[in-house]
C-alpha cells in the first residue's frame, strides 16, 4: 500500500470514528469500531469497480501512465474531481513545468499560500506546531513545502532553501521527510559550523552517513584536517561502503557510481546512501572537487598503517 493509500484509509477511519463517536466509551470500544471499519473497508476494496472515483485514484493512474500526454490527462482529471486536493495540484504543476524550476517556484509559492490560508483559518498551525505529520490533513502541505525546498536548491537559492528547511523542521520536529539531511549539506556548503553542529546535536548526534559526510566536508573546507579526519573515520566505521564510494567519486567514475544506486531507494549506511548524497547534493561536491580524493587517500594510509602495525617483526 502506498503512503497516499494509507493516508486515504486513515482519513476514512477518522470520518468513521466521528460518525460513531457516541459509541466510544473506552479502548475496547475503539478497537471494536476500528475492526468493524477495516472489515467494511476490505470488503469494499474486494468488490470495488476499477473505475476511478476520486483524485487519488487518478493520481495512481497518472503514476502508471506510459506517456506524458496520458499522465497530464489523468492529472487534469484529478484536479477536476477535487480542485482543492494539494497532492493533485502539486503533481499537475510539476508535470506541466517539468525541468523548468524557475517556472515551478512562483506556482509552488502560490499553492503554499493558498494552503497556508486554509490551514491558518482551521487553527492547524497553532494546534499542530512542531508535530505537523501527526495530522493527516497537513501532509499534502508538507509535501508541497518539501518540493519548494528542493526546487530552491536546484535554483541555487541556498539561503532561501536554508530558511525554508529550518521552517519545515519547526513545523515538524520529527522530520518525517528527512529535511535535516539536506539541510546539513547546505550548512556544509556555506561553512556554517555552528548551525551544522546544532542540527547534529538536535537529532541525537547519531553516527548517520548523511550527517557525518557533510561534516567531514565542512571541516575540510575550513582547512581543519584533524576534525575532517575524525569525521571521515567515523563515516568509514558507520558505512562500510565509504572507502569504495570515495575511490569512485575521486575518479569521477559516474558510471560505476550509478551502478551502485539502489533500485528502490537506498539501504541506510551503505554505498547506496552515499551515492544518493552525491547525486542529490551536487552543489557541495562540485565546490570541493578534491575532497573525495583526499579522504580516500587518508583512509588508504590508515589501512596501510594498521597492516604494517600488525605485521610480525622480523
Amino acid at each position: 500500500m502506498s503512503s497516499r493509500d494509507t493516508e486515504k484509509t486513515l482519513r476514512e477511519l477518522q470520518k468513521f470514528m466521528q460518525e460513531h463517536e457516541n459509541e466510544i466509551t473506552d479502548d475496547e470500544s475503539v478497537d471494536r469500531l476500528t475492526a468493524a471499519f477495516m472489515a467494511q473497508h476490505n470488503s469494499r476494496l474486494e468488490s470495488e469497480s476499477t473505475e476511478p472515483e476520486n483524485a487519488y485514484d487518478y493520481l495512481e493512474l497518472a503514476d502508471a501512465a506510459g506517456s506524458k500526454k496520458k499522465r497530464m490527462e489523468y492529472l487534469h482529471k484529478a484536479v477536476e474531481v477535487e480542485p482543492e486536493n494539494m497532492d493533485a495540484q502539486l503533481a499537475l504543476l510539476m508535470t506541466e513545468h517539468e525541468d523548468k524550476p524557475n517556472e515551478q517556484l512562483p506556482e509552488l509559492r502560490r499553492l503554499m499560500e493558498m494552503e497556508e490560508k486554509q490551514l491558518d483559518e482551521e487553527g492547524v498551525f497553532e494546534e499542530y506546531q512542531g508535530d505537523f505529520w501527526v495530522c493527516i490533513e497537513t501532509r499534502p502541505y508538507m509535501r508541497l513545502c518539501h518540493t519548494y525546498f528542493e526546487v530552491l536548491i536546484r535554483c541555487g537559492m541556498i539561503r532561501c532553501a536554508i530558511n525554508e528547511g529550518e521552517r519545515m523542521l519547526k513545523l515538524c520536529e520529527g522530520d518525517n521527510l528527512g529535511v535535516r539531511y539536506q539541510l546539513m549539506h547546505l550548512y556544509a556548503y556555506i561553512e556554517d559550523e555552528m548551525h551544522a553542529l546544532a542540527l547534529h546535536k538536535k537529532y541525537g548526534g547519531d553516527e548517520e552517513t548523511q550527517m557525518l559526510l557533510p561534516l567531514a566536508i565542512l571541516y575540510y573546507k575550513q582547512n581543519q584536517f584533524d576534525k575532517a579526519e575524525d569525521y571521515v573515520n567515523r563515516l568509514a566505521k558507520t558505512n562500510k561502503g565509504a572507502k569504495k564510494f570515495l575511490r569512485l567519486a575521486a575518479k569521477n567514475d559516474r558510471r560505476s557510481l550509478f551502478m551502485e544506486q539502489g533500485l528502490y531507494g537506498y539501504q541506510p549506511d551503505t554505498i547506496e546512501e552515499l551515492v544518493e548524497e552525491y547525486l542529490t547534493s551536487p552543489y557541495l561536491f562540485v565546490t570541493t572537487p578534491y575532497f573525495c580524493q583526499w579522504a580516500y587517500q587518508y583512509l588508504r594510509a590508515q589501512t596501510a598503517a594498521k597492516k604494517k602495525k600488525q605485521e610480525p617483526e622480523k
